[in-house]
């Protein structure tokens, strides 16, 4: 619930919060300690100017207190909250003894702002130290304090579910290292396998090629976009590449080396600067290739190995330790054909169980992505509840009503209005503008009806406003007499136009969609919309829209899925047939975007 705002010395706040210095508020002082007094294994936390906590055996606070580093790396980056005994560096800033203001709720603000806070002193890009009277003149918004209480427990019950996230992943992660221990190794085999295992010389076995330094590719050679992409070392994340960072070449360029252009099923690892980084293409997208700092795996002879089965073994133990050796102690910047020659790993004999280890270890991988997909979905949330929260553009209390704090801790429920699809998807976009909106990134039109295209077919809801228009799937009553208008009506969002087109922003009453959102269960379409779209292209949102609405057309009329009748379909209307001219309608892209939609809408027509 949002209250009239007024303009502050820190932007727009409620009328009903205050603003004032921290030195009002609280006590600011430092530690006495050095670095050299803590103990490995001491009894209490002691706080030195990095994020990671030492221990201590004695200690001169027993309180409620925030720290932050006083200089290093640390400036402005480090904070830690605390409500018992511990001790600290003599440069780490220690604020105690809080009035007025929740401690728990200053240490998010603190946490979030400082940073900037401290920038302001500097003309350079990193801040040095910090003096006393950057914390003691700082200005800091201050709410009732039942509503301090709210905004704390809120941030406090997320970072607890990230918490628990990033321990499970690191459980997972660490079970997945014991596996590959003893499945990589043949210590545990799996049931049914009983064969002997072979020593596998990797130079014998593998065939290594790279792009050979006369067709070298200058950085004015990386495209933006273009025919094919262009992996570079930078682009691996997790043992896949992420393509969404890739660059691109032109088609010449592409063609140039034909043992460089990366197929299905080939590993990647790179050789130049940071080397030893492994990636495994179980998917292809479009034509790629790579620059000169990555070599292209494959079996040297048909059934050699199993590909997936070697990628586990190059990103595991096994080649590390190979790379110590190689490297006896000193940095080694490259790597090279020859330096595989004494390369050699035990193996399966049978590619079956080659085969089963590694899909095993896949399934392990695929478990420990969905985790931290939920991990970086939760902390995009938490990230912007502490922009709503903190500056009070949504209130977790009603500070005009006289009850018991503990009353004022469940936001206030709406009036809903009646349901229709038309107010529906006008909370719905409100939704969609407050997950996707970026001040970088701007959010247009033809990405917010793709968006609610696909969240429509979601909910299995009626798509039927939805027509085969050039940027199509595209619903013209949306626009012009339902959700569009309602939303901008009701200051659920504003949009901008400009020459390039019209933009989509919050509006002033974004909460009160929000809670129409929480209240009817459809957050979690939009938290469905965000875990699977969040950095997706609006081609590429074009391309699956439009592929899905032709597998739609195509099930209503009893007919097989295929490339070839959902190109007929698009070439058989007049408004759609263009888009086979566009790059992102190639047939590999059509095949990609059938597969996908198949996994998002299963048997959903």
């Amino acid at each position: 619930m949002v209250k009239e705002m007024k303009k502050t010395s820190l932007g727009l706040l409620p009328n009903d919060w205050d603003v004032d210095i921290l030195e009002h508020h609280l006590k600011i002082q430092t530690g006495s300690r050095n670095t050299e007094d803590k103990q490995e294994n001491g009894k209490y936390p002691f706080f030195v100017r990095s994020s990671k906590i030492e221990h201590i055996d004695t200690y001169h606070y027993d309180c409620e207190a925030i720290l932050t580093a006083g200089d290093g790396v640390g400036t402005g980056k480090v904070f830690h909250y605390i409500n018992g005994k511990f001790d600290a560096h003599q440069r780490v800033y220690i604020l105690t003894e809080f009035e007025g203001i929740k401690g728990k709720y200053f240490y998010y603000y603190f946490r979030e702002n400082f940073l900037k806070e401290v920038s302001k002193y500097t003309a350079k890009s990193s801040v040095d130290s910090v003096r006393r009277d950057m914390i003691a003149k700082m200005a800091v918004p201050i709410p009732k304090i039942e509503e301090q209480v709210a905004v704390a427990e809120a941030l406090s019950d997320v970072d607890s579910l990230i918490s628990s996230l990033q321990k499970l992943i690191e459980k997972k992660k660490a079970i997945k290292q014991g596996a590959m221990q003893e499945l990589l190794t043949g210590k545990k085999r799996l049931s049914g396998f009983n064969e002997e295992w072979e020593e596998l010389n990797f130079a014998e076995s593998a065939k290594l090629k790279a792009r050979i330094g006369w067709q070298g590719l200058t950085t004015s050679e990386y495209l933006q976009s273009g025919f094919a992409y262009l992996i570079t070392g930078t682009d691996f994340h997790s043992g896949k590449i992420k393509w969404d960072t890739c660059h691109f070449v032109d088609e010449k360029r592409y063609k140039q080396d034909l043992n460089i252009q990366i197929k299905k099923h080939d590993i990647l690892l790179t050789k130049d600067g940071t080397i030893g980084k492994v990636a495994y293409i179980s998917d292809i997208q479009k034509p790629t290739t790579l620059n000169s700092g990555v070599f292209v795996i494959r079996p040297a002879k048909e059934n050699s190995f199993d590909p997936n089965f070697v990628y586990h073994v190059l990103n595991s133990f096994i080649f590390d330790n190979f790379l110590a050796k190689l490297s006896a102690g000193s940095t080694i910047n490259h790597l090279y054909q020859k330096d595989f020659v004494d390369f050699t790993f035990k193996a399966p004999s049978e590619l079956a169980e080659q085969q089963a280890i590694a899909q095993v270890l896949s399934d392990m991988d695929s478990e420990i992505e969905q985790l931290e997909k939920k991990l970086a979905k939760y902390q995009q949330i938490k990230q912007g509840m502490m922009q709503e929260l903190l500056t009070g553009r949504i209130r977790l209390v009603d500070a005009d009503v006289k009850k018991s704090p503990e009353a004022h801790m469940v936001r206030e429920k709406q009036h809903q209005p009646t349901h229709n699809q038309h107010f529906d998807d006008a909370v719905m976009i409100a939704g969609i503008v407050n997950a996707f909106y970026s001040e970088k990134y701007p959010l247009g039109r033809k990405k917010v009806q793709k968006l609610l295209y696909l969240v429509r077919r979601k909910e299995q809801a009626d798509i039927s406003a939805f027509h085969k228009k050039a940027a199509g799937p595209y619903a013209d009553e949306v626009r012009y007499k339902g959700g569009e208008p309602i939303a901008q009506k009701n200051k659920y969002i504003q949009i901008k136009r400009s020459d390039k087109g019209s933009c989509f922003e919050k509006g002033v009453q974004m909460q009160k969609a929000m809670a129409y959102l929480q209240d009817w269960g459809k957050q979690t379409d939009v938290d469905w919309l965000v875990s699977q779209f969040q950095y997706t292209s609006v081609n590429e949102l074009e391309l699956l829209a439009t592929v899905d609405m032709a597998i739609c057309d195509l099930r209503r009329e009893g007919k097989a899925i295929s490339v070839a009748l959902i190109k007929d379909l698009i070439r058989s209307n007049k408004e759609w047939r263009d888009k086979l001219k566009k790059y992102y309608f190639k047939d590999v892209d059509i095949q990609r975007a059938i597969k996908y939609c198949q996994e998002l809408f299963p048997d959903k027509e």
